[in-house]
């Protein structure tokens, strides 16, 4: 009778243990893949909305350019970008503008785009017909980045799985050809150093966000791509945030809030201070903004490395401070570990008196500086750079950054720079 009431108490305590178990490993891992799923389709999120504000820039600039090697040039990167939005919006709800017409209408403009880049680069000027279609698919570009814009206030919702469209009434492309093979990546000329492992991973965000703030660490799903990363979650008491560490050297590749709507205390100067002071204090050397956001309470701070008082804009890092504590809870370092080392030739050929004359004389120049900026190679292998001057100049009530080429004196790139309120942007 003993053994039988023992066994009748046991056993089911037993099995009440191994449930609860059971039920928190389960609890764990689908709260870890809820956290995988919202910073994936955040990243993706705001990768599509600075890729549509990149891809309606440039459609509007393509039709104030006359010659063809400008438009060429143009023309590809429209091709580039609209396959990364496509890209980053098939990794979103339909809602966000990834319907089939959405995403249909993105591939064709990108083999559009290169269609009549390639024509261009052979010496082809561009028709009125051509024209016109490179203008209807810039209001349309444009009317998709609105709606887009629309929904930051949902970026975190997981649950938001409408099928319904964007409402936007795409044209019908003159060119019904292939899709794009979108961009190519090369190898990480930052990264340097062995493998860390997961263990080790954990603790270098811990102390990357800074040990006084964490309150609890757990480790997520491996990541791969082009720089394969640990996924690290962590607990900052009022806020959490999920952070990759590559694998190779063990650095901060990306950080991002689980939510925000923060107090508006600092403004943008001082957060852009906060912000340089912590990559300064994290290794990332002397860095000079170059644009800044805000929104939902957090200020976007854009940096690129400064070597020998050259600005590398290659080597970009996007920082998101909140605006009420000044506390870093966001980070984007893809371009800067992709591309930051010692450059060897930071020595112009011509003087910057030189370069001056060879602006148009319609611009009233205001600031001028030596920097390096990312330029496709003219052969389809990638991405070069090119050491130019830049300068900062106003025609018409606008302002627009030329960059001259520092050894060949050729005009390698014209930005217009847009300003709002809460933002500064070059487009």
């Amino acid at each position: 009778m003993r053994k039988i009431r023992w066994f009748s108490v046991v056993v089911p305590s037993a099995l009440f243990v191994l449930t609860l178990v059971f039920g928190i490993f389960q609890w764990r891992q689908a709260r870890s893949l809820a956290l995988d799923v919202s910073a994936m389709r955040e990243k993706a999120y705001f990768s599509a909305a600075d890729g549509l504000e990149t891809l309606e820039a440039d459609l509007s600039k393509v039709q104030a350019v006359s010659s063809p090697g400008q438009q060429a040039m143009l023309l590809t990167r429209v091709a580039s970008v609209a396959s990364g939005v496509a890209e980053n919006l098939a990794a979103l709800p339909t809602v966000y503008g990834a319907d089939e017409a959405g995403l249909k209408f993105l591939r064709q403009t990108a083999d559009y785009a290169q269609t009549l880049a390639v024509a261009s680069a052979e010496g082809g000027a561009l028709t009125d017909d051509d024209r016109a279609q490179l203008a209807q698919l810039w209001q349309k570009s444009g009317e998709l980045r609105a709606h887009l814009a629309g929904g930051a206030d949902f970026a975190y919702d997981l649950q938001l799985e409408s099928a319904e469209g964007t409402g936007i009434d795409y044209p019908s492309l003159l060119y019904d050809g292939p899709f794009s093979d979108g961009i190519r990546l090369g190898e990480a000329r930052g990264l340097s150093g062995g493998e860390v492992t997961a263990e080790e991973a954990m603790a270098i965000a811990r102390a990357f966000v800074g040990e006084e703030r964490v309150q609890g660490v757990e480790r997520t799903a491996d990541l791969g791509g082009p720089l394969p990363s640990w996924g690290v979650a962590l607990d900052l008491g009022d806020v959490s945030v999920t952070m990759q560490i590559t694998r190779q050297g063990g650095k901060a590749l990306w950080m991002s809030p689980e939510s925000a709507g923060f107090e508006t205390a600092l403004s943008l100067e001082e957060c852009a201070l906060h912000a340089r002071a912590f990559l300064f204090s994290r290794g990332f050397g002397q860095m000079q903004e170059s644009y800044y956001q805000q929104y939902d309470g957090m200020a976007v701070v854009s940096f690129a490395a400064v070597q020998d008082d050259v600005v590398l804009y290659p080597d970009l890092v996007k920082v998101q401070v909140r605006m009420d504590t000044g506390a870093v809870v966001g980070l984007e370092a893809n371009s800067y570990w992709m591309n930051h080392v010692t450059r060897e030739r930071l020595h112009p050929v011509l003087e910057e008196a030189e370069a001056r004359a060879l602006v148009s004389d319609r611009l009233d120049i205001s600031a001028s500086r030596l920097c390096v900026i990312p330029v496709d190679d003219g052969l389809g292998a990638g991405r070069t750079e090119l050491l130019c001057w830049e300068f900062d100049g106003v025609w018409n009530d606008n302002r627009y950054l030329v960059y001259i080429d520092a050894e060949t004196g050729e005009e390698a790139e014209v930005l217009k720079v847009v300003e709002g309120n809460g933002w500064i942007l070059a487009l």
